[in-house]
């Protein structure tokens, strides 16, 4: 792998990239990202105003089973709140995210293959099939970037707006769509109950 060094305080950043588009520098904590083969700096990052959370950066999460250590965070708001966004690895170093908004909590990893081929986010009761069965889109908003944190395998910029949806499958399944500057990503994953987070803090 290639060495990259921080432009800020020319420390080598080491293995990380390896995993991670943005990051931390692990020796001046500035946020870079990489971009055409170069680390640069990540910019305004917002305020991530404290407000009680579920977990944590490097928290140990079990779910369902699975553990993760979330490294990530970024919260959005919607108008009428903010909920916050954790890029998570798995035990393999496999990553996913932890949506947490209002005590709900969601689990999903993105979707690449199979993906619905959508150009525009589809309307409230759309029906949306995938390999995992058959969604019911049951709320679309506009978010906005408010604040960011730590390390994350996509680039992510404070004050960038999309358009998501989310759809409902049977059980607890959720397949969610972002639209924003002609990138258009999914995720898919699965609600789960708050009381069966069990955290572990380091």
């Amino acid at each position: 792998m290639k060495k990259r060094n921080c432009p800020k305080c020319g420390d080598e950043v080491g293995e990380a990239l390896a995993r991670f588009r943005m990051l931390n520098c692990p020796s001046c904590g500035t946020s870079l990202f990489l971009q055409d083969d170069r680390l640069t700096l990540a910019g305004e990052l917002g305020v991530m105003h404290e407000v009680p959370l579920l977990f944590g950066l490097g928290d140990s999460v079990a779910i369902g089973g699975r553990a993760f250590t979330p490294v990530g965070h970024a919260r959005y708001s919607y108008g009428r709140g903010t909920w916050d966004e954790f890029w998570a690895l798995d035990a393999s170093g496999s990553g996913g995210w932890i949506s947490v908004d209002e005590g709900d909590v969601v689990v999903q990893r993105p979707l690449h293959r199979d993906a619905p081929d959508l150009t525009r986010p589809p309307t409230l009761g759309s029906r949306i099939s995938v390999r995992a069965g058959d969604f019911t889109v049951t709320e679309v908003e506009q978010a906005t970037c408010v604040a960011l944190r730590g390390n994350f395998s996509e680039v992510l910029q404070r004050g960038e707006r999309y358009r998501f949806v989310n759809a409902t499958g049977k059980k607890a399944a959720i397949l969610s769509g972002e639209f924003g500057d002609g990138v258009v990503r999914w995720y898919l994953g699965d609600w789960v109950d708050a009381f069966a987070v069990k955290v572990t803090r380091p």
